[in-house]
């Protein structure tokens, strides 16, 4: 198609999530999804219904940040190239922890921006092609307006009035709809600790509730939930099914999630100590059957000291970098000289 179409979006409803507040579970999500190649792959394989080859594959995160002649920012949450057999592939996912009428708009607007992107980026001359992205939504908490699918109209009028349409549809995974042996058998790994969100409404409703029955009941089920997602993440590695330090990242983003929500709703002092103890008491038991053979306490210090690195040579804040880590001053000043760098202190 040699005509060149075009798509006016109303300002105001396209810069609805560049406005927001960018809140920590958008930066936890990212960590979960940098996990290995051959986990990702796996993962990206299944949710668009591709067979992207583990060992030739090369795959990278892109921009998902476009910045406008005003200089407003819009912001998607994951963006990846997939090269295979020499062809790339564009690919866009979008995380919904809660509905949002606006969802349909804002994939639009993305998906254009990544398109008009990808055009200023290349090589051709003459006429100019837009190629937009392969996207999907996963949306995790339950809702009965969610539809199945998102579905676009792109309408191209010819001066004789004759129409050109590209009838476009972006899939939606419900994730609440998956049980925990699905999320395994479809290699989903990275979204287990997506499944804390499941009992937001409970820590939501009880929040107020000082050490009654319904309150206790919900922390048993965040306890449960918790060993049932490490046990799972160990026994994947030891069964040679996802690689080793993608189960410290699911577990480490577990526990930051149970943290978030748990501060969020101000839901219960002592919940983020027993999810800590609960968490000690798991690998300990793990050790003892001989599942973890490595040494380590709990696991976490190494991630710890992994987040910090990277968020070092990052240029990340100081204060940014304790929250994350959840390490000591002192130990990412350590940190920080082994590795030549200065810390940015606001």
């Amino acid at each position: 198609m040699k005509e060149v179409f075009s798509i006016k979006i109303k300002r105001k409803a396209v810069r609805i999530k560049s406005l927001r507040t960018r809140a920590p579970i958008d930066e936890i999500m990212k960590y979960l999804f940098s996990v290995s190649k051959e986990t990702l792959v796996n993962m990206l394989n299944n949710l668009f219904n591709q067979n992207f080859s583990v060992d030739n594959a090369e795959i990278s995160q892109t921009n998902g940040e476009f910045v406008d002649e005003n200089f407003d920012i819009t912001r998607g949450d994951l963006f990846y190239m997939v090269t295979d057999n020499s062809k790339a592939y564009h690919l866009h996912i979008e995380l919904q922890t809660k509905a949002d009428g606006y969802m349909a708009i804002r994939l639009l607007k993305y998906d254009i921006e990544k398109a008009v992107e990808l055009q200023r980026l290349s090589d051709r001359s003459g006429v100019k092609r837009y190629v937009l992205p392969s996207s999907m939504v996963i949306h995790v908490e339950k809702n009965d307006k969610i539809p199945d699918s998102y579905e676009h109209e792109l309408v191209d009028i010819k001066v004789d009035g004759t129409e050109e349409i590209i009838h476009r549809v972006v899939p939606v995974l419900k994730y609440w709809t998956l049980t925990d042996a699905e999320l395994v058998e479809r290699k989903l790994y990275p979204l287990m600790p997506l499944q804390i969100f499941l009992l937001r409404d409970k820590l939501k409703k009880f929040a107020r509730q000082k050490d009654s029955a319904d309150k206790q009941k919900v922390i048993q089920e965040v306890k449960d939930l918790t060993e049932k997602i490490i046990v799972e993440a160990k026994n994947l590695v030891l069964n040679g099914k996802m690689n080793a330090g993608d189960d410290d990242r699911i577990i480490t983003a577990l526990d930051k999630l149970i943290k978030y929500l748990n501060e969020q709703y101000n839901f219960d002092e002592n919940l983020n100590r027993e999810v800590d103890f609960m968490i000690k008491s798991v690998f300990t038991r793990l050790r003892e059957e001989g599942v973890l053979v490595d040494g380590r306490d709990d696991g976490r210090d190494d991630m710890a000291i992994r987040t910090a690195e990277k968020m070092i040579l990052k240029d990340e804040p100081l204060e940014k970098i304790i929250e994350y880590s959840e390490l000591p001053e002192k130990k990412i000043k350590e940190i920080a000289t082994k590795l030549s760098k200065k810390l940015v202190v606001n």
